[in-house]
C-alpha cells in the first residue's frame, strides 16, 4: 500500500483476492492506478495465435526497465468533467448513445487524452507498456482474459450473458486481470504514446517507444462493437491524431517517483472519484475500425412526434458509417401503418391499419448497403465477403447476405437492422395515405422493379441512389432489393402488436424483408406490402439498410 499527496486515502493491496498489486491514488483526480512491473515482457503476435496481421510480427520479448503505474480504468466522462472544469476547456462531443459519469469519456483526440493525462502529472503508457500491463505476466496469453474470449468477461460485438450493454458500458463493468486492471480489452480503444509503425519489431529491446513521428497513432484493446480478433492484446489499430471517435478513448501512466509533479498540478476543489458500476453488454470487428460518431442530437430541436419531414438543422441530421455510407437522422414519430385506405391490393396480414409511436429517433441509411461498404466490412472483420453478381459493381446493394450476414454488418457500425415499424415509417418519407413513397402510382422513373422504361434502364439491380428520393432523402425503399427487417413474421402482427416501438413476436421461423425489388410487380413495392424469408436466404435480390437509434 501507498499513501501519495494530500487528498490521497491508502487502497487496499488485492493480493489477498489473488489480483495485483500495490496500488494508490494521486492528486489532482483520485483515480485509482496500479503498480505494473518492469523486466522482460512478451509483446507482438503470440506463436499459438493465428489470426495474427504482419505489423504484429514477429513476436518478441523486450525489457521495461522500470515499473510504472497505470491507470485501473479507462478516464470516465466524470473524470474528464472535472478535468474541463479545471481547464476551462470544452468537453467532447457527447456520443449518439446514452452516457453517464460512470462510463469511458469517448470522441477525444490523441492530443485530448495526452493533456488529460499531463494535467493529471500523468502520461500516455507506451504501446509496450499497455500490452505488458494487459498480458500481466502470461507470454502465451492471447488476450487480456487468457487464450479464449466471451461476453462473460468483455464488452464487445453484441449483447450476451454479463454482456448487456449495446454500446460502452461503466468502467470496470467486467472482471479485471491479474493485475488488477480492467477492460484492457473491449469497452473502447484506448490511445497510446507511439507513432505506429507497420514494423513494431525494428524499435529497441530495451523501453521501446515506437518511431519519433508519423502520421497515425497507435490505439489498441478493441471496443464495444468489435470482433474477437481486434480484442487480441498483439492487435494494432491506428488512427491520425486528430481523429474522435465514439468508440476510441484512453487511460493514463505514471511513472514511478513522480509523485512531486503532481502534487503541483491545479487541485480542482471538488474531485469526484471514479466509481465503476459492476454489470455487463456487446459483440465484435478487426483492426482497425473506423465507426464514424454520429452525432447526438439536442431534444430541443426534435419537434413534436408526427409523421413529417423533421425540422432538425441539416448539419446535424446526416452522418456516415464505418464505411462511409451516408445516414440520416429521423425524429421521433406517429404514423399510420398498414394498408391504405382505398388500396384493394393489400393482403391480410397488411391490416387493419392503425397508429404507431415510435419514441426514440434513429439513423437510417441514405441507401441499401452496396457491395463496396460490405466488402470493406469483410475486410476489417475478417468475414468472408459474399457472391456479388456478374453485373454488380461496388456501387450496387450488396446481395446474396442472409439475415445475420446483414445484422452483423449493422453492428460494426454501431446499428442493426431496423424493425418493420422503423422501416415503414422511414419508407413512408413522412407521405401518409400513399400506396408508394411518392404517391399512388408508379412508373419506371421512380423505381428500379420489373420492366424497363423511363429511368429504369437496368435489367437487374441499379446503382443506389439511381432513383428520386422520397420525402426523408431515402433512396430505394421501393424495388431495387428486398430489405431485411429485424422481426421475425407473423402474419396477425397487427391484431396483436404494441402500437410504441413494435418489434414484431418473440420467434418464429422467417424474418421480414421489406420494400420489393428489380424481379417485382407493382404490387409488391408497396410500401405496406409485407413478405418473409428464412433467416439463412441468400438471394440475388435481397440486400438491407441499417439503422442507429439514437437516445434523446
Amino acid at each position: 500500500m501507498r499513501r501519495v499527496g494530500l487528498r490521497v486515502g491508502v487502497l487496499l493491496c488485492m493480493a489477498s483476492m489473488g489480483w495485483g498489486g500495490e496500488r494508490a491514488a494521486f492528486p489532482p483526480t483520485g483515480v485509482e492506478m496500479v503498480l505494473i512491473p518492469g523486466g522482460s515482457v512478451w509483446v507482438g503476435c503470440v506463436p499459438s495465435d493465428g489470426a495474427c496481421y504482419p505489423e504484429e510480427k514477429p513476436g518478441r520479448m523486450v525489457t521495461l526497465t522500470s515499473a510504472f503505474w497505470l491507470d485501473v480504468t479507462e478516464v470516465t466522462v466524470g473524470a474528464y468533467r472535472v478535468f474541463a472544469a479545471a481547464t476551462g476547456r470544452s468537453l467532447p462531443p457527447p456520443p449518439a448513445f446514452r452516457q453517464d459519469d460512470t462510463h469511458p469519456v469517448v470522441n477525444v483526440s490523441w492530443q485530448d487524452a495526452a493533456e488529460y493525462c499531463a494535467w493529471a502529472g500523468k502520461r500516455l503508457p507506451s504501446e509496450v507498456e499497455w500490452e505488458a500491463a494487459a498480458r500481466a505476466g502470461r507470454a502465451e496469453w492471447i488476450y487480456p482474459t487468457g487464450t479464449a474470449i466471451s461476453p462473460e468477461s468483455v464488452n464487445f460485438g453484441g449483447a450476451l450473458a454479463r454482456d448487456r450493454f449495446a454500446y460502452t458500458a461503466p468502467v470496470a463493468s467486467f472482471p479485471p486481470n491479474p493485475l488488477g486492471v480492467h477492460d484492457l480489452a473491449g469497452n473502447v480503444w484506448e490511445w497510446v504514446a507511439d507513432w505506429f509503425s507497420p514494423d513494431a519489431a525494428a524499435a529497441p529491446a530495451v523501453d521501446p517507444r515506437g518511431p519519433s513521428g508519423g502520421s497515425q497513432r497507435v490505439m489498441k484493446g478493441g471496443a464495444w462493437n468489435s470482433q474477437p480478433v481486434s480484442l487480441r492484446i498483439s492487435n494494432r489499430g491506428r488512427f491520425p491524431p486528430d481523429t474522435r471517435r465514439d468508440t476510441v478513448g484512453f487511460r493514463c501512466a505514471r511513472d514511478v517517483g513522480g509523485e512531486a509533479a503532481a502534487r503541483s498540478a491545479p487541485a480542482p476543489s471538488a474531485v469526484p472519484r471514479e466509481v465503476p458500476a459492476p454489470a455487463p453488454p456487446a459483440t465484435p470487428v478487426p483492426t482497425p475500425e473506423h465507426p464514424d460518431p454520429l452525432p447526438a442530437v439536442p431534444s430541443s430541436l426534435v419537434p413534436t412526434p408526427k409523421p413529417a419531414v423533421p425540422a432538425v438543422p441539416q448539419d446535424l441530421r446526416k452522418a456516415r458509417d464505418a464505411a462511409g455510407l451516408e445516414m440520416v437522422f429521423l425524429p421521433p414519430a406517429t404514423f399510420q401503418r398498414g394498408c391504405v385506405l382505398g388500396d384493394a391490393s393489400c393482403f391480410a396480414d397488411e391490416q387493419p391499419r392503425h397508429a404507431v409511436t415510435l419514441t426514440q429517433g434513429f439513423f437510417v441509411h441514405v441507401t441499401e448497403v452496396t457491395v463496396g461498404a460490405f466488402r470493406a466490412f469483410a475486410a476489417a472483420t475478417g468475414k468472408k465477403m459474399v457472391e456479388v453478381p456478374s453485373w454488380a459493381d461496388d456501387t450496387h446493394p450488396v446481395v446474396n447476405v442472409t439475415w445475420e450476414d446483414a445484422q452483423a454488418y449493422c453492428r460494426w457500425i454501431g446499428g442493426r437492422l431496423p424493425t418493420e415499424a422503423e422501416w415503414e415509417y422511414a419508407a413512408r418519407g413522412g407521405v401518409g395515405g400513399r400506396r408508394y413513397p411518392w404517391g399512388d402510382s408508379i412508373d419506371h422513373d421512380h423505381a428500379n422493379f420489373d420492366g424497363l422504361g423511363g429511368r429504369d434502364t437496368f435489367p437487374k439491380s441499379a446503382p443506389v441512389g439511381s432513383f428520386p428520393a422520397n420525402g426523408f432523402g431515402l433512396h430505394d425503399t421501393a424495388g431495387n432489393v428486398w430489405e431485411w427487417c429485424a422481426d421475425y413474421y407473423a402474419e396477425r402482427a397487427y391484431g396483436t402488436e404494441a402500437v410504441s416501438d413494435p418489434s414484431g413476436p418473440a420467434e418464429g421461423v422467417r424474418r421480414v424483408v421489406r420494400g420489393g425489388s428489380w424481379t417485382s410487380d407493382p404490387g409488391r413495392l408497396r410500401t405496406s406490402y409485407r413478405f418473409s424469408l428464412e433467416p439463412a436466404t441468400e438471394s440475388l435480390s435481397v440486400g438491407f439498410r441499417c439503422v442507429r437509434p439514437v437516445a434523446l
